[in-house]
C-alpha cells in the first residue's frame, strides 16, 4: 500500500471511529435490537443455520441481542478466536450459553476455552465488524487484517463460502473506500436503516 493511500484510509478510519463514539448508549441499544429484527427478516436466522458472529468490543455494535435470538431460533453460533496475533490468524469456534469468555490483550472478548474449530466454509453466514463501508460492498476494518486474511480464499472462488454481512451504524456508510487487492468484499451490510445487498 502506498503511503498516501495508507494515510487516507487511516484518516477515514479515525473520523468514523470518532463519529461512532458520539452515539448515545440508548441509541446503541436501539440499533442492536433493530438489526436483530432486520437480520431475522432477511432469513439468515433459520433453524440449523451455522452463524458466525463477532464478540463486540466497547466501541463496536453489540450483537448480544442477535446472538440470543439466533439461539432461540435454533441456529448454531460460532465466534472468532485469535490464534496468533503476529500472523493475524484466527479460527471460528462453537459458542453457546455455557461458553465462558476472557479478554484478549487488545480488549477483544474471546472464548476462555476454544475447542473444536470449524472450517469457515461450513458456516452459512458470517456477521463482520467494520469501521466503514460503501455501497459496492467494500469494507474498512480496524486495520489488523484478520478478516481479510481469514476470508482471502473468497477472492479466488465464489463457491462454498459463507455469506458475508457487515454490521454497522448507518453513520459508518461512506461514498467510497479506497480498495486494496487483498480487501475482501461484503455480500451485504445491515444498519439500523436497512438490510443492504450488494
Amino acid at each position: 500500500m502506498n503511503a498516501s493511500l495508507a494515510l487516507s484510509r487511516n484518516k477515514l478510519r479515525k473520523e468514523l471511529r470518532q463519529q461512532r463514539r458520539t452515539l448515545s448508549g440508548a441509541y446503541k441499544k436501539f440499533v442492536s435490537k433493530r438489526i436483530t429484527t432486520l437480520l431475522e427478516r432477511s432469513g439468515w436466522l433459520q433453524r440449523g443455520n451455522r452463524v458466525g458472529v463477532y464478540l463486540a468490543t466497547a466501541e463496536e455494535l453489540n450483537l448480544q441481542p442477535l446472538i440470543e435470538r439466533a439461539w432461540q431460533r435454533g441456529c448454531k453460533v460460532f465466534v472468532p478466536h485469535i490464534i496468533h496475533s503476529r500472523r493475524g490468524t484466527m479460527l471460528f469456534y462453537p459458542f453457546d450459553e455455557q461458553s465462558s469468555l476472557k479478554e484478549h490483550r487488545w480488549g477483544i472478548p474471546q472464548l476462555a476455552n476454544a475447542r473444536m474449530a470449524v472450517t469457515t466454509r461450513s458456516l452459512d453466514v458470517v456477521l463482520m465488524p467494520l469501521v466503514g463501508f460503501d455501497r459496492l460492498g467494500h469494507r474498512l476494518g480496524m486495520g489488523g487484517g484478520f478478516y481479510d486474511r481469514h476470508f482471502a480464499y473468497t477472492l479466488r472462488t465464489r463457491t462454498h463460502k459463507p455469506f458475508l454481512i457487515g454490521v454497522a451504524y448507518a453513520c459508518q456508510e461512506v461514498s467510497a473506500i479506497d480498495v486494496q487487492p487483498h480487501d475482501v468484499r461484503l455480500d451485504a451490510a445491515v444498519t439500523e436503516n436497512a438490510f443492504i445487498r450488494f
